[in-house]
């Protein structure tokens, strides 16, 4: 196939159809070019693919793909955006220096490190689905993520008993929820959290996270929050709205922040709509929870990874631990061991 322009400024393309060379004018070369790249035969537009195509693919094949994580994909690659210097590039050939470039690009606009690790994760599923579609032959970006220095968590349950009474009463339910279900605010977990992910006889719910797209089981004991949770899922199921929390005319909850925020100054606390996750883990731990459990109500896939993040509240369940051994008995002779 080639495209070449003709003297009297039309273009011409020469392509294959059916084993005979045939060829096509057109008035302008993109058109041209547009056409000549569809009559690519297909073994030869697959044998490499850039990482436009590949991502192209990959959203095709993921159709339950959340809708934020597919928006964060196409910004990333789109023009303007910290990745759009990737999408011409093919897949196989990614190198380090492309991922820090990414990096980069990212760290201009003021993106966490936190962040950043998120973006790089996004677009490393889509390598490592090609390497498992055989469209690559290995994965480009074997790298480690970038250090992530956590926060002291200092707000406390008191703190959230004084935000509590200010907030309107979408959002206190909607605070309930996120602290019975150990959920993380935003419109994948909480806000995009149905009715039908509860299971009422069973009292557990099945979660899609958000970081991970995986889904969580978390068991419910609190019998105030299911007699209420019951209630609001029986008057929402009469009035056709599926979603667990929402404004009070049933309308999704797009954002949070104003009403979070006005309702802590209010109550003079400083503290974020996500501590009030880990204010129920620290309650867990802190009564003596098994690390174990709390990873599992949490949605970590080690539990590494919550002993690093509450390694200031397993100290108590430690001592707890410790009372719960048995006695052995009393030592009768303490006299000293002769040689």
């Amino acid at each position: 196939m080639s495209v070449s322009r003709r003297a009297d400024g039309r273009w011409i393309v020469k392509f294959r159809s059916e084993g005979k060379w045939q060829q096509r004018s057109f008035r302008d070369e993109q058109t041209a070019r547009a056409f000549d790249v569809e009559q690519m035969e297909p073994e030869e537009a697959d044998s490499r693919l850039s990482m436009g195509e590949l991502t192209l693919a990959y959203l095709r094949s993921r159709p339950d793909l959340h809708r934020s994580t597919r928006s964060s994909i196409l910004w990333l690659l789109a023009d303007g955006g910290p990745a759009a210097f990737l999408r011409d590039k093919y897949a196989d050939m990614l190198n380090r220096q492309d991922l820090e470039r990414m990096r980069e690009g990212l760290r201009v606009r003021q993106v966490s490190n936190n962040t950043i690790n998120h973006y790089q994760s996004y677009l490393s599923s889509i390598l490592a689905w090609g390497v498992e579609q055989d469209f690559l032959a290995r994965h480009p970006w074997p790298y480690r993520k970038l250090k992530v220095v956590r926060p002291v968590m200092r707000a406390q349950f008191r703190d959230l008993m004084q935000v509590f009474p200010e907030l309107p009463g979408w959002l206190q339910w909607a605070v309930k929820t996120a602290f019975f279900l150990a959920l993380r605010p935003g419109q994948v977990e909480l806000f995009g959290l149905r009715w039908d992910a509860f299971d009422f006889r069973r009292r557990q719910v099945v979660i899609t996270q958000g970081k991970s797209g995986k889904p969580k089981t978390v068991i419910i004991r609190n019998d105030s929050y299911l007699r209420e949770a019951a209630l609001r899922c029986a008057y929402d199921q009469r009035r056709g709205v599926m979603l667990v929390c929402h404004y009070d005319n049933g309308g999704p909850v797009r954002s949070y922040r104003r009403a979070w925020e006005a309702a802590c100054k209010r109550a003079g606390i400083s503290m974020r709509f996500y501590d009030v996750r880990h204010i129920a883990a620290t309650i867990m731990l802190g009564e003596g929870a098994d690390l174990a459990a709390v990873a599992a109500q949490l949605g970590h896939q080690s539990v590494a990874t919550t002993g690093a993040i509450y390694a200031h509240v397993t100290p108590t369940g430690q001592a707890h631990a410790a009372e719960l051994m048995p006695s052995l008995g009393e030592v009768i002779d303490v006299s000293p061991i002769k040689k």
